[in-house]
């Protein structure tokens, strides 16, 4: 390891502080030109910001490496009969090609654009009866009540769990994160016991569900991952790998497009022009998303090994060390972007951010995210036309660099006088 002292983060740079969780592009606003490269000692992980450097390095497995992205030895020595610390590594977010381009071919099948398309009807109708439950109150944590509730439903039925199973579920969204972080960012001693216990009974009831599905002709997640074959006939997904990934699919499809829905109302609450304008055209609600993507994307960063010496804006990193890139840097680099600051639905380019990653590992669930955000966005607006983030509100965030999760939202608007659609329809579960 080379000597970092002049290369280490500039001075009051703090990826758990209140200024990253307030803004985590804003963060790297004089950092990016000052140390666009830069060793970050609390997590001992090189820190890329530049949008040119980022752009051509996450794409390159070659020279940054997927592999090691979990340690085994993360693994309690209590858990590992329930859960080998070999199955944990061969998770999407640790795999390079060929082994990630196989895996990720038979995930993907679950989440084409046109199947995300095709539940529009099913999410409107469920965001809907969602906001029946709180409409008449006139405030609610968002965060809760609303943006995660829609999308652990939509996961729910897209894996086609049973009411029973939904409990655990939602237990594991989070749980998932932290064990998958683990390696980088560990999960406190007085924890450990509680998380690993919830994550390791998942993994058991995800094997008995993939098993029943194995021949079945279901069009669920699970069942198209259960049946894919090889051309020998053979099971491309082994029981425990397609229950790694069904974890891997709560965490990342659950509460990255729930924080995106709640980015995108902390924007809106101080741009209500913007408001107006996708009420009265709801196409624009597209743009809402994508600029909200920009401006602050769930997941701030990738992370990769350096395969090799490699040396990027004038600093030398060593073979083996890990690399963070910022995605949330890049995305709001004012090199690529006119005014990055300025949340505008207007921008000539709206799509053109790196929120979801690039190339081989970009973000296979962003047809989903994107359709959620979408519909979840438009009718909130809908139905609470002044819906706003409560101002000033303490930050509430679960203290990880890597995904810093906000943990609640609260908002209030004008209770409506009559109900904004005929009939009250079902309610949601409580």
């Amino acid at each position: 390891m080379p000597d970092t002292s002049r290369l280490a983060a500039p001075a009051g740079f703090d990826l758990i502080g209140e200024a990253s969780f307030t803004d985590p592009a804003g963060l790297f606003a004089t950092v990016r030109d000052e140390s666009p490269v830069f060793f970050y000692e609390p997590i001992a992980r090189w820190i890329v910001s530049r949008r040119e450097d980022v752009e051509r390095w996450i794409g390159d497995f070659a020279t940054f490496s997927n592999v090691g992205n979990f340690d085994p030895g993360a693994v309690p020595p209590a858990y590992r009969h329930r859960i080998a610390p070999e199955l944990l590594v061969q998770g999407i977010v640790s795999l390079d090609p060929p082994d990630h381009t196989v895996r990720r071919k038979v995930v993907q099948r679950g989440f084409t654009r046109g199947h995300m398309e095709a539940l529009r009807p099913e999410i409107t109708e469920r965001a809907h009866r969602l906001i029946d439950d709180f409409a008449a109150d006139g405030s609610c944590d968002l965060m809760n009540a609303y943006a995660l509730e829609l999308t652990t439903q939509t996961i729910c039925a897209l894996l086609d769990l049973p009411a029973r199973d939904e409990a655990w579920f939602r237990g594991i969204r989070f749980d998932s994160f932290r064990v998958l972080a683990a390696a980088q960012e560990p999960i406190p001693e007085d924890e450990v016991t509680e998380v690993w216990d919830r994550y390791a009974a998942a993994h058991e009831r995800l094997r008995e569900i993939v098993e029943e599905r194995r021949d079945g002709d279901g069009s669920d997640v699970i069942s198209v991952m259960a049946r894919a074959r090889d051309a020998d006939g053979r099971p491309v997904l082994n029981t425990e790998w397609i229950a790694l990934h069904v974890t891997e699919i709560a965490a990342a499809g659950t509460d990255t497009t729930a924080q995106l829905i709640c980015n995108a109302v902390m924007f809106l609450t101080e741009h209500p022009d913007q408001v107006a304008e996708a009420i009265a055209d709801p196409g624009l609600w597209v743009r809402v998303v994508e600029e909200a993507l920009r401006r602050r994307p769930s997941a701030p960063f990738v992370s990769r090994r350096a395969t090799r010496d490699v040396e990027i804006a004038g600093v030398t990193i060593p073979e083996g060390d890990w690399v963070w890139f910022s995605l949330a840097s890049a995305s709001n680099d004012p090199a690529a972007y006119a005014e990055p600051e300025r949340f505008d639905i207007h921008r000539p380019d709206p799509a053109d951010h790196l929120a979801f990653s690039k190339g081989r590992h970009a973000c296979e669930g962003s047809p989903l995210a994107r359709v959620e955000a979408q519909i979840g966005l438009g009718v909130l607006f809908e139905r609470l036309p002044d819906l706003r983030a409560v101002p000033d509100q303490p930050l509430d965030f679960a203290p990880l660099a890597m995904l810093p999760l906000r943990l609640s939202m609260p908002v209030t608007w004008t209770p409506p006088t009559e109900p904004a659609r005929p009939g009250p329809g079902p309610r949601s579960p409580r």
